[in-house]
């Protein structure tokens, strides 16, 4: 007589063949629709030269969705002087950076503050692609009751973007249309 051992989980992994192959499908349709949503990044870049305002030298190389604005460090022009203790509070006197942030979508936003918009030379470079560069589909994963698959999208700021009010909803538009597509090669 010949024993055979039969897995308890045999009927669900004969079954999840056929359903990883179908999820694998999907996060692929998902990540490729993701890709072609995604907005471009853009980068603030300072002019060349020395003499750039501490927040815009600061912000120098922030990459950031195009959908979302820059964040500036707020700055105070301190006078050159010496405070009430006697020490000098601020030797050559000058713009410095302070607490907080200011928001602008571009160089020379018009709803930054005069002092961040007056003169500023700096340029904003659209990068193309360069989100859709970090979508990926993740592994299939199969348990006893599931399969599922991940898509990532991997950005600075990139949770920021989906929820954006100014063109935010790229990815929850991506998987929208992957399962609309799932849906109709279904019938």
């Amino acid at each position: 007589m010949t024993r055979t051992r039969i897995r308890v989980d045999l009927a669900a992994r004969i079954a999840a063949g056929p359903a990883r192959r179908a999820v694998e499908r999907v996060a692929e349709d998902v990540a490729a629709a993701a890709r072609d949503t995604a907005p471009p990044a853009k980068t603030w870049q300072i002019a060349p030269g020395d003499n750039h305002r501490p927040a815009h030298a600061a912000a120098h190389g922030q990459t950031v969705p195009a959908n979302l604005p820059f964040r500036l460090q707020r700055q105070v022009y301190v006078r050159k002087g010496r405070g009430l203790d006697g020490k000098a509070i601020n030797s050559a006197g000058g713009w410095k950076t302070a607490d907080g942030w200011e928001l602008a979508m571009e160089p020379r936003d018009p709803g930054l503050p005069a002092d961040q918009v007056a003169g500023c030379e700096c340029t904003s470079v659209d990068l193309p692609g360069a989100i859709a560069g970090g979508i990926a589909a993740g592994p299939v994963r199969v348990s006893a009751t599931r399969v599922s698959a991940t898509v990532t999208a991997r950005f600075a700021r990139i949770a920021e973007s989906e929820y954006a009010e100014q063109g935010g909803g790229w990815l929850t538009e991506a998987a929208l249309r992957a399962a609309t597509r799932s849906r109709a090669a279904r019938r």
